[in-house]
């Protein structure tokens, strides 16, 4: 009898592939064979991120890769409207192909198809040829209750058939045990109307997903979102998945090669006194913004480690403040990518200012780090909601009326949010909670392993059979 064999389908997008990358490691280690299929364009990246590191030569052991093109031709396709063209067309026939081809090969049958939530084609297919299709995602509860809610949304008019607002942040509950929450907190709300419209065609997809799968995988834990669990009954809570207290280090999936030397000057650096300083993936500033930060960051008088990834700027280079960098000196560290978990659980970090991704999230609340919030799109402004209003561990950062979040703005709540002292308390709460959640007896622990063995199961069944 042969390893139990899973297809896992990520999102062409790195805030995707590495939550599905630790869910892979975490198979293979339960005994699983691993199939990966993404995109050539990123298996290119993470390969090459991983030649880069110098700890990673070993490969990744028991994930296989199986790529499809994705036809975009600069990285600028990859990071707008494009890429979502691409997810919601071209990307839905492309992976039917590939799952078709896995499964007639017949020399390891497929006992499950973990796929995002938006690539419902994945698990289209499994149902056809039979297999558990599991949905995953890599947001929190509160996204996946909005797009399952979609067609009631649409009931009650508090959206049209294309995902817009009939009334300007309004205030609603998904249910009365819910917190409350804007409309504008929807997150296929973006930037202009065809990325709206693309947006919410994706969410659209992933409304299938929500209602043909039987259950579906998410990166959070029932601590921090226990209000909101009973909106979809088949989610399972399995995270925090990039969690500290992995005893293993594994190739995680990076676009990026991460800079180490970044934790040497952290060591150099008094407990709880650095500004974390990092945007994800996606995030654009323009010139003024990228200056209005660095000079925030030097108003702080405090030591800070940001991160300036190569396509960070809406222009193509970075221009810091005359003088920036000569004026810095040791004070300051800037690096083109992180390793994100080690820094985070470094014990020099004081708070993360962050676009609010999940996994960014996840991270940072592993580790009882307070946040300075600045969300960019999707379900960024939700998860800032959760931090600043729910969970009260950090503190929004509010641009002007052109837009820009001044220099003055990032020094005043920076002092605010380190002199808070409830607030540190809180976020050292959520920690110990994520902490209990995946240890030994923990609720996500016990529902993935639990998930593990009814899939374990189900391949013995049908080989069998």
């Amino acid at each position: 009898m042969g390893k139990p064999h899973a297809v896992v389908v990520p999102l062409p997008a790195q805030g995707h592939v590495l939550p599905l990358m630790e869910l892979s490691h975490r198979l293979v280690e339960r005994g699983f064979r691993v199939t990966l299929l993404c995109t050539e364009f990123d298996h290119k990246r993470m390969m090459a991120a991983l030649r880069k590191d110098s700890q990673s030569q070993q490969g990744i052991e028991g994930i296989c890769f199986v790529t499809v093109p994705d036809g975009l031709v600069s990285d600028d396709d990859r990071g707008g409207s494009k890429l979502t063209e691409f997810i919601i067309g071209d990307f839905k026939r492309l992976i039917e192909d590939r799952l078709r081809k896995i499964h007639d090969c017949g020399e390891d049958k497929i006992s499950c198809v973990i796929a995002d939530l938006c690539a419902f084609a994945a698990v289209s297919v499994a149902k056809e040829m039979g297999v558990p299709g599991v949905g995953f995602s890599a947001s929190s509860f509160g996204s996946i209750a909005q797009v399952a809610h979609i067609p009631k949304l649409l009931e009650s008019g508090i959206i049209d058939s294309n995902g817009e607002l009939r009334f300007e942040n309004q205030t609603i509950r998904l249910s009365p045990t819910a917190p409350e929450m804007s409309t504008s907190h929807f997150w296929w709300n973006c930037f202009n109307e065809v990325s709206r419209n693309l947006s919410f065609k994706m969410a659209l997809e992933a409304t299938k997903t929500v209602t043909l799968v039987d259950e579906i995988l998410c990166n959070s834990f029932a601590g921090i979102e226990a209000p909101v669990l009973d909106l979809i009954p088949k989610a399972i809570p399995i995270g925090p998945l990039l969690s500290p207290n992995r005893t293993v280090s594994k190739p995680a999936g990076h676009f990026w090669a991460e800079d180490s030397s970044c934790l040497k000057w952290l060591d150099q650096q008094q407990e709880r006194s650095v500004i974390y300083v990092a945007f994800g993936s996606f995030t654009i500033l323009n010139q003024t913004q990228f200056q209005e930060l660095a000079a925030g960051l030097e108003r702080s008088g405090r030591p800070f480690l940001w991160v300036v990834r190569p396509n960070l700027m809406s222009s193509s280079t970075a221009v810091y403040p005359e003088d920036f960098l000569n004026r810095l000196g040791n004070r300051g560290k800037i690096v083109s990518w992180a390793p994100q978990q080690k820094v985070l659980s470094h014990p020099a970090i004081a708070c993360f200012l962050s676009h609010c991704g999940w996994n960014s999230i996840m991270e940072g609340l592993c580790n009882g780090v307070p946040f300075l919030c600045w969300p960019y799109f999707a379900d960024q402004i939700l998860n800032q909601n959760y931090i600043c209003k729910v969970w009260k561990i950090g503190f929004e950062l509010k641009p002007d009326e052109d837009g820009i979040v001044k220099r003055e703005e990032i020094q005043r709540k920076t002092e605010d949010l380190l002199c808070d002292e409830g607030i540190k308390i809180r976020a050292m709460k959520i920690k110990d909670m994520a902490e209990e959640s995946v240890g030994n007896g923990g609720t996500s622990l016990r529902n993935f392993d639990e998930f593990v063995e009814r899939i374990k199961q189900i391949s013995m069944s049908r080989d069998g059979d």
